[in-house]
């Protein structure tokens, strides 16, 4: 038996700053700017003042885009869908692509500060990751057992919720994020073994982007688990893909965010041209201290895989990691940067 949606309490339900007159709105627009803007600069402060910024911006735009804007955040759907109507209807278009254009732009310049100091999705993941990095701390073995049969329960929770509240249709159109969240749960145990040396398995998150793409392009109006905060209704399968994305969250830290969110798969690959990326100036020991500090497993034996860092600023001042703005860098001192990044 079909269920219906279930209006959420949005505060703000009409544009607060309309476009000649439309449902497109401004407002989300300019917030976005802002927080874009203020997360390069801020991320630059000392410790502890960087993180508790951090922290705070991440609460404010989760209190923006969730609670106080009407506006929904399905950038990457909203792309393939404006490029279908731009030229018959230039007004949605622009609603559509405006911020989607804007975080690309951000993106080129200072890497995926949208993932780590912005995206309230990533922000919840955040909060939840705390118990499954303590799990990661046990030796080897007794956090294999201990992963497995964390996993084992919270798929038991997922596939019993999704069982209550299924549907009365089982179409795939219908349920997409609900696979990609099944996916997510497959994808967690074949990663327990590698979660410290899992740069292949973030590969698939391409994958996972290109289908979604691929998707929106033939028209399928695929739904994901960030549907839920950011739009104004719940429906089945974002609902079951939230609460995967989040329980999966605590038996492997940020997993959503490193293996299949295809929004993040789109801006670990800009990212690698952004000049304002981390750099390790020290020479490494092998203590395995920057491993134990990245939430998203960006780094290894000094190393810095740099479509998985979400610039959250916790390895800077250790181990001899630091931001560096290559741009800046070459212009003043060609031979120094070099040394730098090599």
């Amino acid at each position: 038996m079909g269920r219906p949606d279930i209006p959420l309490f949005k505060i703000v339900q009409r544009p607060l700053l309309p476009v000649a007159d439309s449902w497109v709105d401004a407002a989300p627009f300019v917030a976005f700017f802002v927080l874009l803007t203020l997360a390069p600069w801020l991320l630059r402060r000392r410790k502890p003042y960087a993180h508790i910024a951090r922290r705070a911006m991440q609460a404010v735009s989760a209190f923006i885009f969730i609670i106080f804007l009407h506006r929904c955040l399905c950038m990457l759907r909203g792309w393939v869908f404006a490029l279908k109507i731009v030229g018959r209807n230039d007004i949605i278009a622009f609603g559509h692509l405006c911020m989607f254009v804007l975080l690309v732009a951000f993106t080129l310049r200072t890497g995926r500060t949208f993932c780590g100091w912005v995206c309230p999705l990533g922000f919840f993941n955040e909060l939840v990751s705390g118990i499954a990095r303590r799990r990661s701390r046990l030796p080897r073995r007794s956090r294999l057992i201990a992963g497995y049969l964390m996993l084992a329960g919270v798929a038991a929770v997922v596939f019993w919720l999704a069982y209550l509240a299924r549907p009365g249709t089982q179409y795939f159109s219908e349920n997409v994020a609900a696979v990609w969240g099944a996916g997510l749960l497959l994808l967690v145990g074949l990663a327990l073994p590698f979660e410290f040396h899992d740069r292949g398995i973030k590969r698939i998150k391409y994958v996972s982007m290109l289908s979604w793409i691929g998707l929106s392009a033939v028209g399928v109006f695929v739904t994901s688990p960030w549907c839920t905060l950011f739009g104004d209704e719940l429906d089945y399968s974002s609902g079951v893909a939230l609460i995967s994305v989040l329980l999966a969250g605590t038996v492997l830290a940020m997993s959503w965010c490193r293996y299949l969110c295809p929004m993040g798969a789109a801006l670990g690959w800009l990212a690698k041209f952004a000049p304002l990326r981390l750099v390790h100036l020290g020479t490494c020991t092998g203590c395995g201290k920057c491993r134990e500090m990245c939430p998203m497993g960006a780094l290894e034996n000094g190393r810095i895989d740099q479509a998985s860092c979400i610039y959250c600023n916790e390895c800077v001042g250790t181990c001899g990691f630091a931001w560096c703005d290559v741009e800046a860098e070459r212009a003043a001192a060609p031979l120094s940067l070099s040394a730098k990044v090599s």
